[in-house]
This record gives structure tokens, C-alpha cells and sequence, in this order.
């Protein structure tokens, strides 16, 4: 390396230093200055590292750690779950002791940091994947399905065959179909799981892995993991919590909030309202007066305000929900009551940014990453080659906010105004990236069940 090599090196790496724990952004002249070169100098690292995704443009001549650095420093924080109990009972207002409202601490799970020995696994390429999909009854999940059918093409030289079947959010028919794609002779099988209740398919997984099948869950996971090798999620935990922080000081901890769950049974809602529920209860004044099921569509939500607005006879100052898929399907609600449109959280959509930023609803929004569905497809290719794997693997979230809408607690990492996309279908999901969002759907496929 030469001496002028060295200095570039440290030059990045002074600028890299100088952004704190929070990646709160800063000026570009800030930068030069600290960083003590020639402007011509310091622009052509900064635009070397913006192009290399180190460093983002966040606002007018603003700058923050991209992508890439935060991909480094990313170490995500999940709240320990009880080994028994699963349900949640919202009788009684959070903070008044109804059960389920008991809040969990959030602490580092080790288990984020644990690895597996894959080595057990490796096979010669090309290989035959399996993926028993919950569902595509929603774009987040088609998005997901899309990303992972990017990751196919990119290492079709190890790929044989991708089996993929569609258990529409059916227990018994993904069972059924999980030994069909066992019964095609597949290496390995990745699977989002339809219930996390289900014992009959937690059992028949745990079978399975005891006769050597490696098995990958992403998005959503049985309740028994003993039998995964790893699991491709995001933080569930964090996407509640910190919506409903949001909301809470928002509404400055006195208000009346609905809350709009996805699916009754998968994972991602249940951790989500677990986490939003032990958060509101640390705010005395705020009333959660219903928890709805939506099924994570515009039908579901618009159907559940509907009710409860009858029931209510007036609006409440705040919706959480856990995504915008259902959370259209309330803004439009609201939009046909000509009542006025309450804060809200719940993004993934970019039809929710869109509603919010037309018609100025306060808003809070952390995308659920679609690319998890390429991570899963990349991570089983590690296990098969016989590599060590992480046993926990969490895409990172971020915080997308309006301008205006930053609480005491909660900061943008994003503005929503800059992270919309106009120009695209109302379904995009805004989580798959630009590579994604700017082609056509991949045809589904499927295998005989």
C-alpha cells in the first residue's frame, strides 16, 4: 500500500468516526474541516463513499452512515420471550395489570451472536431448495417471495431446482405440503410458517431435522425452534415498541389509541403486540380501548375501523398498526367518515406513504425488509456449502418519518418525503430497494402438492 493509500484510509476512517452512536446526520463543510484536507480532496472521498454506500445524502447538504457502515455496526436488540404462555388478553387497559401487558425488558438476546456448524450439511452444488411459503395474499409478501427469486438468479449455478408452493395461510396445507416437497428429494427446506401455534407442523419440522433435513424459517417461525438450523427475520420487537413510543409521545401520553395486529397467529403480530402493548403501558394516560386482527390487508383494516368506529361512535386520537397494509385500509376509512384522519403508524406500503403525506396524517413507519427473502436463499447456500451460520439473522429497520413528526425519543433515519416513491405502483414495497421496486414480478411457481 502506498503512503498516499494510507492517508485515503485514514481519511475515511476519520470520517466515519465522526458520526455518533445515534448517525445523527452532518454538514459537509463540518466534515472537511474536521477532517483538514483540500475541498477537491475531501468532495472526491465523500462522493467515493456515497457511491460505495459508506456514507448517504440524508437532506440538503447533509451526510450520515450509509447502508454498508450501518450493515457493520447493526446489532439488533430483541426483548426475551416467554416459554409458555403465547396469548394476549386486552380486557383491561394496559398498566391496570390485565394480563399480557407485563412488559419485557429489552436486553441483547445472545442468541443474536450464536453460530452453527453446518458442516454436517454440505452437499456438492447444484442443489434442490424447497420453500413451503405461508402465504403471497399480500404485496409485503410477494415482495418477499420476489426478492428471493432474485437471490435464484443471481446463484443459478448452484441452484437445481427452487420448489416453492403456496400454503395460504392454511396449518393443515402446509403440512401436506411440506412432505410433498420432501418427497421431490429436496436438501434443504426453508419455510415461513404459517402459525406459530401449530404443534402438528412444529412436530412434523422437528421430525424432519431429526432425520438430517436442514431446515431454514424466515419472516415467521414455529414456536418449537429447536428444529431450525437459523431463522431470517427483523425485529419484531423493535417495529412495535418503537411505533408505539411514537405514538405515546406523540400524543403526548394522554389519548385514546386502537391498535390494528396483522395475522391472529403469526409471529410477526404477536411479538409486535406484545412489545406495543408492555411500551403503552408505561404511559398511564394513554387507553388502548381495542385490539384488532386485519389479516394484514386494506379490507381487514378498513372493516376493522368500521366496527369499532360504530361501536365507539367517535374516532380515537391514534392507530397503531403493526403494518400499513391494513393501515390504507383505515386511512380510507377515516378519509369516507369525514371525521378527520388520526396519527398513525404502520408503513412496508408505499400507498400508506403516499395517504399520509397527501392528506398531512401524522405518521410513524419502520418497513419490515422484504429482502429477507434473498438473505434466506443466500443462507442456505452457507449451510449446504458446509459453512458456519449465524443461528439468529436480522435485517436491519429503519425509522421513516414526515418532517415534523420526531418525538423526544423517536428520530428519523429516513424522512418520508425522500423515502416515498411517487412514480411507482401504489402495492410497491419500499423495503425490497431499487434494483426490485423498478421490475416486473417474477412469475410464480410451484411444484404439485
Amino acid at each position: 500500500m502506498s503512503r498516499d493509500d494510507k492517508s485515503n484510509v485514514q481519511r475515511i476512517a476519520e470520517i466515519l468516526k465522526g458520526f455518533d452512536g445515534n448517525n445523527t446526520p452532518r454538514r459537509t463543510h463540518e466534515i472537511l474541516d474536521d477532517l483538514g484536507v483540500t475541498r477537491s480532496t475531501g468532495f472526491g472521498l465523500i462522493r467515493a463513499l456515497v457511491a460505495a454506500d459508506w456514507l448517504e445524502r440524508f437532506d440538503h447538504g447533509q451526510l450520515r452512515l450509509g447502508p454498508k457502515a450501518r450493515g457493520l455496526i447493526f446489532a439488533g436488540l430483541e426483548a426475551p420471550e416467554a416459554a409458555d404462555d403465547k396469548t394476549l388478553s386486552v380486557t383491561a387497559r394496559p398498566g391496570s395489570g390485565a394480563a399480557g401487558a407485563a412488559r419485557p425488558d429489552l436486553e441483547w438476546d445472545p442468541a443474536l451472536v450464536r453460530t452453527v456448524d453446518a458442516s454436517r450439511f454440505r452437499k456438492s452444488a447444484p442443489y434442490r431448495i424447497g420453500f413451503s411459503n405461508a402465504s403471497t395474499s399480500n404485496p409485503w409478501r410477494r415482495a418477499m417471495l420476489q426478492s428471493l427469486y432474485y437471490a435464484e438468479k443471481i446463484a443459478q449455478a448452484q441452484i437445481s431446482d427452487l420448489l416453492v408452493l403456496d400454503a395460504e395461510d392454511d396449518p393443515a396445507r402446509q403440512l401436506q405440503q411440506i412432505d410433498a416437497l420432501v418427497a421431490q428429494g429436496i436438501d434443504l427446506l426453508i419455510i415461513s410458517i404459517t402459525s406459530v401455534n401449530d404443534t402438528a407442523l412444529s412436530d412434523r419440522l422437528g421430525a424432519l431435522a431429526r432425520q438430517g433435513l436442514p431446515i431454514i424459517a424466515v419472516d415467521r417461525r414455529p414456536n418449537d425452534r429447536s428444529s431450525l438450523v437459523s431463522f431470517v427475520t427483523a425485529s419484531d420487537h423493535r417495529i412495535g415498541r418503537i411505533c408505539a413510543l411514537w405514538m405515546a409521545e406523540h400524543l403526548a401520553g394522554q389519548g385514546r389509541v386502537w391498535m390494528l395486529s396483522g395475522l391472529e397467529g403469526a409471529s410477526p403480530a404477536l411479538r409486535r403486540q406484545q412489545a406495543a402493548l408492555a411500551t403503552f403501558s408505561d404511559f398511564p394516560g394513554i387507553q388502548v380501548e381495542n385490539v384488532s386482527y386485519t389479516d394484514w390487508t386494506e379490507q381487514g383494516g378498513y372493516q376493522a375501523i368500521e366496527k369499532v368506529l360504530a361501536e365507539a361512535g367517535r374516532p380515537p386520537d391514534g392507530v397503531w398498526c403493526d403494518s400499513g397494509l391494513q393501515g390504507i385500509g383505515s386511512v380510507r376509512r377515516f378519509l369516507d367518515s369525514g371525521l378527520g384522519i388520526p396519527a398513525h403508524t404502520g408503513g412496508d406500503l408505499n400507498e400508506m406513504y403516499k395517504l399520509c403525506l397527501h392528506h398531512k396524517v401524522p405518521m410513524a413507519a419502520l418497513d419490515y425488509p422484504a429482502s429477507m427473502g434473498a438473505r434466506a436463499l443466500q443462507l442456505a447456500l452457507d449451510v449446504l456449502g458446509g459453512n458456519t451460520v449465524p443461528q439468529r439473522v436480522e435485517e436491519p429497520v429503519q425509522i421513516v418519518l414526515p418532517r415534523g413528526c420526531e418525538t423526544a425519543s423517536v428520530k428519523a433515519d429516513s424522512w418520508a418525503e425522500l423515502h416515498v416513491e411517487w412514480d411507482l405502483p401504489d402495492d410497491a414495497i419500499l423495503s425490497q430497494g431499487p434494483a426490485l421496486r423498478s421490475t416486473k414480478p417474477t412469475p410464480e411457481r410451484s411444484v404439485s402438492a
